[in-house]
């Protein structure tokens, strides 16, 4: 496939690593950042003031833009790296302009407005062809791959060829990237281990040691892989690095926000305490309430994303559910 113009839709972490990565395979990225005042000291510094600002761009390869319309019309790929709860009020006003686009979705979670995947909403709300959509996900925290650490990344995508050209655009002397037919059972994990990373948090935070919290990530694992069989039954290896890879370095990891929204929960803070002292998206918080509708559309249990269900959306106590939990995870 001939190389295609890209465009970058996002300025958080994940996507000054991303036009890091591609700045190193492309001719040239078109960047759109919604903040006036990062565009400027992007262009005189060459940094992302908020975000990884310790990362030096290449400015000769970008043509950054305030004008979401611009960047779409300039680009034939776009890849989007906008937080799951804002992709929907970023798009809209753009919808006919993306419906010829290539997308492809970098960011992990849930729309809000219609409890879809990513995908499955683009595919759904703005008619994309599934053979115009693919995935960026894996074990990959945007902190790492900025200081150029070894990271394994899948392309989910029903139309190989788009996954191999994402994947070729992505590989670098410190990205590996594998492409995978898996699209909608990659983007139900990488919503899903958000969900655990903040019980694994609230575990934590309330003083459980490393034996409890390694049994733990153990039934997570067991259960994401029965709730994406109960959604799209194919044959996966559930320890690939999509699933199980992304799943670990969520739990486990400093750099994990959802795993930090969980820790102030079991610290005591209220919830929206914990929402507005993180200042960042928390989009296991968003992930838990679609995982809960859809369990009961699917008249199953999942016991853990049930519980972290009741202690964010139904005021129980977290000590006394993780109490709970801890009697049933044999």
């Amino acid at each position: 496939m001939k190389k295609k113009r890209i465009g970058i839709l996002g300025s958080g972490s994940w996507a000054t690593a991303l036009v890091k990565i591609l700045s190193e395979n492309t001719l040239n990225l078109n960047w759109f950042i919604r903040n006036p005042k990062t565009v400027d000291q992007i262009r005189s510094v060459g940094r992302n003031p908020r975000y990884l600002s310790y990362v030096d761009l290449n400015l000769n390869k970008l043509h950054i833009s305030l004008d979401i319309n611009k960047v779409i019309n300039d680009s034939e790929i776009l890849i989007i790296a906008i937080p799951s709860p804002f992709i929907e009020s970023s798009l809209i006003s753009s919808k006919k302009l993306i419906s010829k686009k290539i997308l492809v979705s970098a960011s992990k979670g849930i729309i809000p407005e219609s409890f879809l995947t990513i995908s499955e909403h683009l595919n759904r709300e703005y008619n994309i062809p599934k053979k115009n959509l693919a995935i960026i996900s894996g074990p990959s925290h945007a902190e790492e791959v900025a200081q150029e650490k070894l990271t394994y990344l899948t392309v989910g995508t029903n139309n190989l060829k788009l996954g191999e050209h994402i994947s070729n655009l992505l590989n670098t002397k410190y990205i590996i990237s594998t492409v995978s037919r898996d699209m909608t059972g990659i983007e139900i994990s990488s919503s899903l281990k958000n969900i655990y990373s903040i019980m694994v948090g609230i575990a934590h935070g309330l003083g459980y040691g490393d034996n409890f919290i390694s049994v733990l990530i153990s039934h997570s694992s067991k259960e994401m892989s029965d709730f994406i069989e109960a959604i799209h039954k194919i044959k996966r290896k559930i320890n690939h690095s999509a699933y199980l890879g992304d799943l670990l370095v969520t739990t486990y990891s400093s750099f994990s926000r959802n795993r930090t929204f969980g820790n102030m929960i079991g610290k005591g803070y209220s919830i929206n305490s914990a929402k507005a002292e993180m200042n960042m998206i928390v989009e296991g918080y968003y992930a838990t309430k679609n995982a809960s509708l859809i369990s009961k559309k699917l008249s199953k249990k999942f016991l853990i994303i049930d519980v972290c269900h009741k202690i964010l959306f139904e005021n129980r106590s977290a000590n006394k559910q993780i109490r709970k939990l801890s009697k049933e995870l044999y």
